[in-house]
């Protein structure tokens, strides 16, 4: 049976934190490329010295995103659970095609939202697409309970990501990354040590500029600077 992809949201954050790779000549406007610091928690000390109230800004974010996450994995896990109650006990075929139906047409509304206010959030979209998908095929076979299942798991993550859309939708400064793979740096210079990478649509919040470099920090709280060519806004 096809088995969509999990946890995505977190597997998302871990992806900036992977040295950069890439062509050595993007590197004078902050693509992956340059050298990437042999310690990169040393690189984040060095940005929590100089920015150190927006590093905290935005490490207080992630924390808050993290939370998020854990409590949505843990409305997860009591669903399976209880799916796995009703299976065992044999009352699952209590639902029934036209509750299938009902959680279908929310779930398709929710992922559509979340697609449209949420274009940065690639990894999880997919997700919820996979779960989408898979609830359709769960109908298709016969088994409302499991599409019912499904679906319910693709509309929460929906949701929850229409939320951070609608968190963002009034934040005028927001920018996004319009280049495959850019370096976020310790500091306003091609010379600073590389923090992380960010992906292409990646959305970040300006915090101040220096000369044609920019202080970011992304909804996941990773925090440093971006060459201004490299941004646009949403």
């Amino acid at each position: 049976m096809h088995r969509p992809r999990r946890f995505g949201v977190l597997a998302g954050s871990l992806v900036a934190c992977l040295a950069p790779f890439g062509c050595a000549f993007l590197g004078s406007l902050g693509l992956a490329g340059s050298p990437a610091p042999s310690d990169p928690s040393l690189a984040a000390i060095e940005l929590a010295k100089r920015e150190p109230e927006f590093y905290r800004q935005a490490q207080t974010e992630r924390i808050q995103v993290l939370q998020r996450e854990v409590a949505r994995l843990r409305r997860d896990l009591d669903e399976a659970e209880s799916a796995m109650v009703a299976i065992e006990s044999g009352l699952r075929g209590a639902q029934t095609r036209a509750d299938a139906v009902s959680a279908l047409a929310e779930a398709r509304i929710s992922v559509e939202r979340a697609r449209t206010t949420t274009p940065w959030r690639g990894a999880e979209i997919a997700e919820v697409t996979d779960k989408l998908e898979e609830a359709e095929r769960q109908f298709q076979a016969g088994n409302p309970g499991s599409a019912v299942f499904f679906a319910s798991r693709a509309q929460r993550i929906a949701d929850w990501l229409s939320e951070e859309g609608r968190r963002v939708a009034g934040t005028k400064e927001a920018r996004i990354v319009t280049a495959p793979r850019v370096n976020l740096r310790a500091g306003p210079s091609t010379t600073d040590a590389v923090l992380a990478v960010l992906s292409e649509t990646t959305l970040v919040l300006p915090q101040r500029s220096k000369g044609e470099w920019v202080l970011v920090r992304t909804l996941d709280g990773v925090a440093g600077w971006v060459h201004a060519s490299l941004l646009e806004v949403r």
